[in-house]
């Protein structure tokens, strides 16, 4: 029998996130998912594969619109929505490209279950299985827990340590006995969206597009310098790469030369910091505002340290109920221009992925690289910071409304990231508006391109 529940707080995030898209942008609340199937039968997949959806709800949620309020309808037993194929694989990049083109696939928010997948045989031997998962069920932590269990099964565990379901979240963040937490948070956003200070960005009404520039900074030594900054700091390595880029966000918006103002950057929360809670397999993910002072005058290492001890007090109010924001801000005018409150919440963002357990090289002597994206996201906040850790290299993404922040202020943050990274571990102590200084010695190559 299907069971109907309301959303969990991280699903209702991951909602009104989504909703906030234009229709043909749908297909960027996709998230990718290869698994080498090599040296398998098809029947130890196909076992592993029914474990797994018996094992989690979302795998067997659709979610639907109850008089205009969303809510998720988990089913007892559903068919997977994996298609087959048997062809020869052409070569290695064959199983990136069928999951790149299966996550251009856009995935409707109601009606069916959020996931399709196409499992590649040749001759009857499974080879790989791609797989592209709408946001709505499942964030980037939990499809590694799902991987990590399909594993587990496949080596002949019979059981894995479980989290919560998303009814069962859904049921504890709305028990009375929450109500403490959820009133802190409401404070802390109302603190945040009444601050007079915070230099707030232009943002766009719903569905409307606008032109985005983005470009990426691949290093192999960002990282590996990041954590040996983290260690001698005592933050981490996320939040020396986040107070750079809020500098940055600083200085080519509301501070002028000396990069001084008041910014809030929103930082992306798992809201896994209880060991039950890191093997849900489900959506958890929000963003929660940090506000700080940037000080150009400040150490690189008084910068870094302020903002990780910021970040660390928003963390405890990550996980709330973003329509109750909603109200709070409509209620003190911080979403009257027009309809995209979503975005005017979180006008500016960040991420930090580590998506492998790849050692981070300090010493690397491969030089760095910066591309641009031909297409950007042409809607959303305009400013966001997208950062991924995978094989030993850093690839930091800046995607900027060029009203805001045109092109050569950009490719200005990406440097000054990467330049403060290295202050940060061979001086710590000069200035933040030294970074800044055109005389000044730039970023090695391998952090920077010279070109």
């Amino acid at each position: 029998m299907t069971a109907s529940a309301p959303l969990s707080f991280g699903q209702l995030y991951s909602w009104r996130e989504i909703e906030s898209y234009p229709r043909e942008w749908l297909r960027e609340a996709n998230l990718p998912a290869t698994w080498d199937l090599r040296g398998l039968s098809m029947a130890q997949v196909d076992a592993a594969l029914r474990r797994l959806v018996d094992w989690h709800e979302p795998l067997r949620t659709s979610y639907h619109l109850h008089d205009g309020v969303p809510v998720q309808e988990v089913h007892p037993e559903v068919e997977l929505p994996i298609g087959r194929v048997d062809r020869v694989i052409t070569d290695y990049g064959d199983p990136d490209r069928t999951t790149a083109a299966l996550l251009d696939v856009p995935i409707p928010m109601t009606g069916g279950l959020c996931w399709q997948g196409l499992l590649v045989s040749t001759d009857g031997a499974p080879m790989f299985l791609s797989m592209s998962f709408s946001h709505l069920i499942l964030d980037v932590w939990s499809i590694h827990e799902l991987e990590s269990q399909f594993r587990a099964v496949l080596d002949g565990a019979t059981a894995v340590r479980l989290g919560p379901s998303g009814r069962e979240l859904s049921r504890r963040q709305r028990d009375p006995s929450g109500a403490t937490r959820l009133a802190g948070a409401e404070r802390y956003w109302r603190a945040v969206l009444t601050d007079p200070a915070v230099h707030r960005l232009p943002t766009l009404p719903v569905g409307v597009q606008r032109n985005r520039i983005q470009a990426t900074l691949h290093s192999h030594r960002l990282g590996g310098l990041a954590a040996h900054a983290a260690k001698q700091l005592g933050v981490t390595a996320p939040a020396v790469v986040m107070a750079l880029a809020a500098a940055g966000l600083a200085r080519h918006t509301a501070a002028g030369p000396t990069g001084s103002a008041r910014v809030a950057v929103s930082l992306m929360s798992s809201n896994r910091f209880t060991p039950e809670y890191q093997h849900v397999v489900g959506t958890m993910n929000q963003l929660i505002p940090v506000v700080s002072t940037v000080d150009g005058a400040a150490t690189v290492g008084e910068h870094i340290t302020k903002l990780h001890w910021a970040a660390a007090k928003a963390y405890r109010y990550s996980c709330y109920d973003i329509d109750r924001v909603r109200e709070i801000a409509a209620e003190v005018g911080a979403t009257a221009a027009h309809d995209g409150w979503f975005n005017q919440l979180h006008p500016c963002w960040f991420n930090y992925l580590q998506l492998d357990g790849s050692p981070h090289n300090a010493n690397d002597r491969t030089p760095a690289e910066l591309a641009w994206t031909p297409l950007a996201r042409q809607y959303g906040q305009p400013f966001d910071v997208r950062v991924t850790a995978r094989g030993g290299r850093t690839s930091v993404a800046l995607r900027v409304d060029p009203e805001v922040i045109p092109a050569e202020a950009l490719t200005a943050i990406l440097r000054d990231i990467a330049l403060g990274v290295q202050r940060a571990v061979s001086e710590p102590t000069s200035s933040l508006k030294d970074l800044w200084n055109a005389g000044g010695a730039g970023p090695h190559r391998t952090l920077f391109p010279k070109d």
